[in-house]
């Protein structure tokens, strides 16, 4: 079993995990046994119930929710698990006509396949806020811990693409895009490791059971299933309806301008087909960011 560099501890490993956590001293180091940086934490500033209240609020604001939903939504239960991120300062140096600079710039990137393409990879993460990390500290909130299975080595190569790409992006648009750059080096000025709190939360409405997952930090909602009010549905069908009667009656009735009566046909069309689909959902899915 891998032996913690820093305090010798014994460490238990997961397959695909190519960093590890020591639950004791906290240390991140390689399966070679080498330090990956400094390891940090995002902590828990909302508790599972006031983070619950603050999702009712949220989701009240979009028009489709119900007006009982305060009410009737209930608690079920909840994971708190803290993904990894690898967080970097990288330094470019960029030429160009008349001149040269360097640009230094924030990258975060995730440390597990797990976040790739999923919500969690809308997280804003900085490292404001952030401390080091306690394994006591996720046990003590009945938090899991992610470990990645992303290594330092490859998130470095896209962490310095990344890198170039925002430096040349960011004079492209300072010099209109008509500026010859030339990239002249990269460094990585710091990298560390950064385990961000995220709840995923299951709770229920009518009888019928629905998610959200919130950073645990700052309660921005990543994705959300909130129930659609059966008055809205209704109103939407209506809509759909009253669109299709009116486009049909414009196609009828404007014999003289048939171009205009196949315009607003289609118009008429378009907006009915809106209506008819918010008419059959059940569930808003959505993914924004919200914070109290």
């Amino acid at each position: 079993m891998p032996i913690c560099p820093y305090c010798g501890a014994t460490v238990e490993r997961q397959a695909g995990e190519v960093v590890l956590t020591c639950p004791f001293c906290g240390t991140a180091f390689t399966l070679q046994g080498v330090e990956v940086g400094e390891h940090l934490m995002g902590r828990v500033n909302y508790d599972i119930q006031r983070l619950f209240q603050t999702f009712k609020a949220w989701a009240l604001r979009m028009p489709e929710t119900p007006n009982d939903f305060t009410e009737k939504a209930t608690f079920n239960d909840y994971n708190l698990i803290f993904y990894p991120f690898w967080i970097y300062v990288v330094r470019v140096k960029v030429s160009y006509p008349g001149g040269s600079e360097e640009i230094t710039h924030n990258v975060a990137l995730p440390a597990s396949t797990s976040i790739t393409n999923s919500p969690i990879e809308k997280a804003r993460l900085s490292l404001a806020g952030k401390v080091y990390y306690s394994h006591k500290y996720v046990l003590s909130n009945n938090g899991k811990i992610l470990n990645p299975d992303i290594d330092p080595s490859t998130a470095d190569q896209k962490a310095l693409t990344l890198a170039v790409s925002l430096a040349q992006q960011s004079l492209a648009y300072r010099f209109g895009g008509r500026a010859r750059l030339k990239i002249d080096g990269t460094e990585i000025v710091e990298r560390k490791l950064v385990h961000q709190p995220i709840f995923h939360v299951n709770y229920t409405y009518n009888g019928k059971n629905y998610k959200f997952i919130a950073d645990a930090s700052d309660s921005r909602i990543l994705y959300a299933e909130v129930p659609v009010e059966l008055r809205f549905r209704v109103a939407a069908m209506l809509g759909g309806i009253t669109s299709l009667i009116l486009g049909l009656a414009m196609l009828l009735f404007a014999n003289n301008h048939p171009v205009f009566a196949l315009t607003s046909l289609l118009g008429f069309l378009v907006v009915g087909g809106v209506s008819f689909s918010k008419a059959l959902t059940s569930t808003v899915v959505t993914r924004k960011f919200f914070a109290k």
